[in-house]
């Protein structure tokens, strides 16, 4: 059928909800292109294993109908009719012809804001953007030798958005001020308190919500990728004094495990069914683990490990491959791979990151190593390779 355009993205909030109404009819163009067993195996498999969105579905043999409500007392927000027939799952081929780099975070002036950014003594500051930007232009050049078409969604420290901290003040201080937190502090510290919570809370909506959304119409309505990937890198919690840490993992990201707190939401429940819809999972399940099988090759890295309230469950068969709703996946339309590897504040990685880009090896502590960068745009070039090769 093709891809089609889901919804029109509005800016999101923290939580993941959007500004604007939902457009179900977006999903009329799917009527009777899955059939009942399908959707109902995507759907406990993937992206609501808990069954939590059973609670606002009425199924009939040939369709189901989603509501608002747990108690369904108003009209159905959608009504789906499903087909007869189970469709081939080479009617959905991966095509890697036009693969989107989205390098993650801002970075620059807008770092520490975004709290992606530490520094140590007088050694070269961490910005997690500049990392990923670093990762995607060395990752676009290998890909495109290899014959794709290659988008970055940003190629410098600014926005996408056009929005900025100050445009969401009136909706932080509306937020934060609808807030019990602070009623039991006294009237000046409440005062103090409030002030600051609304700065976080518009900087958050700017940095986190405008931003992700911005980069998502960008792909849906100018790149339209075959394939999306996000580039980061990610970190682990500090210990007690604050010091580089011995711990350093990978974990590679897909869509789906919608929590029961997450599918309450009208916005999260359409896009919940897009996605399934669009059958983009079998797709993003090739590439993932494509993806974290070279990247653990190259890095040797263990996988991450999440506890059962973590929001993240295994996908799959590899162990490095996680299902999880994050606005990112969510909110761009066909596959989309996150990928998290290193953590910046490992001792190892904190060395070879003040080392920067370099071709060849370098000795790091008695190991000829690649630069950071290369290795990590290496390893997904190779896990791509023969998934473009096709």
């Amino acid at each position: 059928m093709g891809r089609t355009r889901l919804l029109t993205i509005c800016v999101a909030t923290i939580w993941g909800t959007m500004a604007c109404a939902a457009d179900w009819s977006m999903l009329e163009p799917y009527q009777q292109t899955i059939s009942r067993g399908e959707f109902e195996t995507l759907l406990a498999d993937v992206y609501c294993p808990s069954g939590a969105l059973t609670n606002y579905l009425t199924f009939t043999t040939n369709s189901v109908s989603v509501f608002s409500t747990t108690e369904k007392t108003n009209p159905p927000l959608f009504t789906l009719r499903f087909s007869s027939s189970v469709s081939s799952s080479n009617s959905h081929p991966l095509s890697l012809k036009r693969i989107a780099l989205d390098p993650g975070h801002i970075g620059g002036a807008w770092a520490r804001m975004e709290e992606r950014f530490f520094e140590r003594g007088k050694d070269r500051p961490v910005q997690e953007a500049e990392l990923n930007l670093m990762v995607a232009r060395l990752l676009k050049v290998r890909l495109e030798r290899m014959g794709a078409k290659v988008f970055l969604t940003k190629d410098n420290f600014e926005p996408v958005t056009d929005k900025r901290p100050e445009d969401f003040q009136e909706q932080a201080e509306q937020e934060i001020k609808a807030s019990t937190r602070f009623d039991t502090f006294p009237p000046l510290e409440r005062e103090a308190a409030i002030a600051d919570a609304v700065r976080k809370r518009a900087e958050v909506l700017f940095y986190r919500s405008s931003e992700i959304a911005a980069r998502a119409n960008l792909l849906n309505e100018k790149i339209k990728p075959d394939l999306t990937i996000c580039l980061h890198v990610n970190a682990v919690e500090w210990d007690e004094c604050n010091d580089l840490v011995d711990d350093n993992r990978l974990v590679v990201f897909v869509h789906g495990n919608y929590l029961a707190s997450e599918v309450k939401d009208d916005d999260q429940k359409l896009r919940l069914l897009g996605k399934i819809l669009e059958r983009s999972h079998p797709r993003e399940m090739a590439v993932a683990g494509a993806i974290a099988t070279a990247l653990a090759k190259a890095t040797k890295l263990p996988p991450a490990e999440y506890g059962s309230t973590s929001g993240s469950v295994h996908a799959g068969n590899t162990p490095y491959v996680f299902a999880r709703n994050l606005a990112a996946n969510r909110l761009v339309n066909g596959p989309v791979v996150f990928l998290e590897p290193y953590y910046q504040n490992n001792r190892l990685v904190y060395q070879r990151i003040q080392l920067g880009d370099y071709e060849g090896l370098r000795d790091v502590n008695g190991t000829p190593m690649k630069s950071i960068f290369r290795e990590y745009a290496d390893a997904v070039a190779e896990g791509l390779s023969q998934l473009i090769a096709r």
